[in-house]
């Protein structure tokens, strides 16, 4: 029996993907990175009627710096995750 030229299957696994606990624990970081930031900006707002980069020079540059190297670590793990279950978990 011949192989079937267009393969399927990790397609059909992605569309009942599930994430995993750790790909769940590494988002809540992001989004509590997030709310770091807007807390962060709110305070200087509501202190200095100024936004955050006026008062604190260079601070959004090093939450982005951080929220970026974040990003590639989820990412990272995604992929290996993704990879090795054949598209069933994330």
């Amino acid at each position: 029996m011949e192989k079937e030229l267009i393969e399927n299957t990790f397609i059909e696994n992605v569309k009942d993907i599930r994430i995993s606990e750790e790909t769940k624990a590494l988002m809540l970081c992001k989004a509590r990175l997030s709310c770091i930031y807007e807390t962060v900006g709110n305070v200087v707002c509501n202190t200095y009627n100024k936004g955050i980069d006026e008062v604190f020079e260079g601070f959004s540059y090093k939450f982005h710096e951080l929220d970026h190297k974040l990003m590639e670590v989820i990412s990272a793990y995604v992929e290996a995750t993704s990879l090795s279950s054949n598209y069933t978990k994330m």
